[in-house]
């Protein structure tokens, strides 16, 4: 069962990550590289200004602990596509993450039957932050290749460590669920 107000000001701030995601990803495929690190930007913003304001204001909720993800993975989804258009990125991360993105959303419509939705843990907010810093760099500065100029399956250490902390987190949600699930059916 959810709970919480939906409209709410960090509800909303969290929502807004996805206009800007296409924002960006508009102004990345018309050239316009200025705009595009000006919308990505604000888009990352809101990533972490939704959850202060939550907080500030006492409206974390469980629509909050929905939207704020559900508002992340549509934006990479947005930016992946635009970058792998753009010539920016390596398909395999677009599938790494429309594979990982949905089991997820699977696994959370599942489990949204019977529990509240869980609370973001470490390793998702890394994996969220290394793979915004990737695509800000892909978008904005492409050339610059991290350390070294070394690349390995197409892309560099930062990407390695965005793909890296991407599985580390999709298999945490995966120890959840079942975690979950278990302990259910034992009661």
């Amino acid at each position: 069962m959810i709970t919480g107000r939906f409209l709410t000001a960090a509800n909303l701030l969290g929502i807004s990550r996805v206009p800007l995601a296409v924002a960006a990803a508009m102004m990345l495929l018309d050239g316009n590289i200025p705009l595009t690190g000006v919308f990505m930007v604000l888009a990352t913003a809101t990533d972490w200004l939704d959850g202060v304001v939550a907080r500030k204001t006492g409206t974390v909720s469980d629509w909050g602990r929905i939207l704020d993800p559900a508002a992340d993975k549509a934006a990479f989804l947005v930016m992946a596509i635009a970058l792998l258009k753009a010539g920016l990125i390596q398909p395999w991360i677009l599938w790494m993450l429309v594979v990982r993105d949905g089991l997820i959303a699977a696994g959370g419509f599942l489990m949204s039957r019977k529990f509240r939705p869980p609370s973001s843990n470490l390793w998702g907010k890394a994996a969220t932050t290394a793979l915004a810093f990737y695509m800000i760099k892909q978008a904005l500065l492409p050339e610059i290749r991290l350390p070294g100029g070394e690349m390995l399956f197409g892309t560099d250490l930062l990407g390695l460590l965005a793909a890296f902390l991407v599985t580390v987190s999709f298999a945490t949600y995966i120890f959840v669920f079942f975690r979950t699930n278990r302990e259910t059916n034992a009661s």
